[in-house]
This record gives C-alpha cells, structure tokens and sequence, in this order.
C-alpha cells in the first residue's frame, strides 16, 4: 500500500479508537462483550477488504506483456538474423533497426515485450487468431483491417506514427529493356516477382506480370542474374543486402522510377486493442518519437556494420 492510503487508514482508525473508548465508558459487562466480538467481527471485515483493495490495485498495474511476431528471414538492416528466443531480446544492436525502434519505445513506457519469428504468412494468421499480439512491419491496405488495428486519426491511416517509410525498386539486369512508367511495364517478357504475402507481389499479381513459380529473394535475384525473369520488387535497402550477399551488384541495378512506396506499420489485433486502447495509442506514439529522434542514428548503426 502507498503513504497515502497507510495515512488515511491511521486516521481512520485513530477516530474508531476515540468512539469506542467513548462508548465503553457508557456500558455494562454483557454489553461490553458483545461489542468486542462485534469490534473483532468488523476488523476481519476491514483486513480482507483491505487486502483485496491491495490485490486489485497490484493486479491492475501488474506489467502487460506484448507478444510481437516477425519474419523469420535476414531482411538487413531492419530485421537481422539472430533469434530473439536464442538472445537477449533487449540487447539494442542485434535484432535490427525496426527491432531496437519497437524495444527502445516500449522500455519508454514499461511495456515488456516478448518476440517471436514465424514465416510472414504465419504471423498474419496468428495475429488474426489472437495467438501474438502484433507483428512487423506491415504496409496498411483496407482488407488487411480485418485482421489488424493500424493507428489511424479522424478515421484515416495516421502515417506520422509508422514504423518506416520504405522504397520499393524494381531491380533488373544492368542491360535490361525493361521500363517502368506511371504504373505500366513496357519491354516485359518474363515477368516480375516479389515475395509471397507481401504488398508488391500483390500489386504484380493484379498488374499480371508474375511469373509462374513464386520466388523468394534469393531465388528471383538467381534467376533474374540468369535472364530468367524480367525484373524483382522488394524494399532497396534489403535487395541490395541480398544482391550483395549474392554476389551479383556488377550484374544487378534498379529502375528509375520506384515501384512503389510505402509506410510500415505495427499493427495489433483485435483481441489485443480492445482490452488495451489506451496503451497500444500510447505505444505508437512512442515509437513514433523514438523514431524521429533515434530512427537515422540506429539504421545508421546497422549500415557502418
């Protein structure tokens, strides 16, 4: 209990005190007794009322914990390779930029969080079924509301409390024809991929360029070395990561214009916001200022790696 209440139940009990020496000085034998079991009746009353007021009050501000589901793959610099089960998750420097923005905004506000990586399509079903509470880093689209809560304000998406604002390329073989312009493809032939789930493969699907086979990073960078795919949509930061590792950069660049660019987003569940409003708003907020003022130096960190 806090000095506050300890104070006031001194005086409540100092002023009980004074009424019952008062009332003894006016009463018989018999009478006496049955006000002491009375008395004794009433302060077991008081004790337990007391001591489940401490609990409820404890209980409510017993620290909640946030399930956060991501990727399970190396998209450097934002998501690193290590395991958050096999590592400290609170050690800033390991997990990757989107990882130390969501870890330093939560230890802000004394939210634990407890991180797992699943395949991206997993982590949507199980934010959809309750079994995490929020996974990242989603791109808003109105279909994806009915198994999300984005931060929105006066009812439309609220880009200021993203994670990240992201640049979607179209990487090409160095002597490709192929153009993109004021979205239309013109010199296409084999088609353009993105990876499955996300937004871009999506967009190509609606556009009818995919390819036949779906093909994750590694894979389409391979084929689109080989000449056996026109082109490759993913986030520029993480296709150059990969084309590195690939060793293809003399091989591989980028169109002009961007496919596309986006906002990435913490969503939460359902099941999660409805019991926790207040601290989900809170929570983007806060990641929102950890990102003004940390954003650059952090993903900084991770590129002088």
């Amino acid at each position: 209990m806090n000095q506050a209440l300890v104070k006031h139940n001194f005086s409540y009990y100092l002023s009980l005190m004074s009424f019952v020496v008062s009332l003894l000085l006016n009463l018989k034998r018999p009478q006496f007794v049955q006000l002491i079991v009375l008395m004794g009746l009433g302060c077991s009353i008081q004790v337990q009322a007391e001591i489940l007021n401490a609990q409820t009050q404890l209980s409510d501000k017993k620290q909640s914990v946030m399930r956060i589901c991501y990727e399970d793959k190396n998209n450097f610099p934002f998501v690193t390779k290590f395991d958050p089960l096999n590592h400290n998750p609170n050690s800033i420097g390991q997990l990757g930029t989107l990882a130390d923005l969501i870890i330093i905004a939560a230890e802000k506000i004394n939210l634990s969080v407890n991180m797992v990586r699943q395949p991206w399509k997993r982590c949507i079903q199980s934010l959809k079924q309750g079994q995490v509470d929020a996974i990242f880093a989603a791109i808003w689209t109105a279909e994806r509301e009915s198994w999300g809560v984005f931060p929105k304000l006066n009812g439309a998406i609220d880009s200021d409390q993203r994670l990240w604002r992201a640049k979607y390329p179209i990487f090409t073989q160095k002597d490709s024809n192929l153009t993109w312009s004021n979205g239309h493809f013109s010199g296409l032939h084999l088609g353009v991929s993105a990876p499955l789930g996300y937004i871009a493969y999506d967009k190509l699907n609606k556009l009818g360029v995919l390819p036949s086979n779906n093909l994750s990073a590694e894979e389409g960078f391979t084929l689109l070395a080989r000449g056996r795919i026109d082109g490759y949509v993913i986030e520029q930061y993480i296709g150059k990561n990969i084309i590195k590792k690939l060793r293809l950069s003399q091989q591989l660049s980028s169109l002009p214009e961007d496919f596309m660019q986006m906002d990435w987003f913490m969503p939460v569940s359902h099941q999660w916001y409805q019991q926790h409003p207040e601290l989900t708003a809170k929570f983007w907020q806060e990641m929102s200022e950890v990102r003004k003022l940390q954003g650059e130096a952090i993903f900084n960190s991770y590129m002088n790696q």
